[in-house]
């Protein structure tokens, strides 16, 4: 019998490890609920992936206000004493 702590990750990185896994072929791990048995498996960081798959690096200087604002879904930016309600 083994002990198993729940780690709670985001989508994106559940998604990038499974998608490790299944690629080596260590179905085994996937456990009937859902999660991910990793015994004797080490994550490290990988210096060429530095952002999540689908992730793109975006300088907000390089944007307009408006396309900001969409990205975001902001209605109202709002400041000092007009601030959105």
């Amino acid at each position: 019998m083994s002990t198993l702590v729940r780690l709670p990750i985001s989508q994106a990185a559940f998604a990038e490890i499974a998608e490790k896994l299944r690629a080596a072929d260590y179905h085994h791990c996937f456990l009937t609920g859902g999660g991910i048995a990793m015994d004797g498996i080490a994550v490290e960081p990988d210096p060429n992936a530095a952002l999540p798959p689908n992730i793109v690096e975006v300088d907000p200087r390089d944007i307009s206000r408006d396309a900001f604002r969409n990205i975001y879904g902001l209605d109202n930016l709002g400041n000092g004493d007009n601030e959105a309600e």
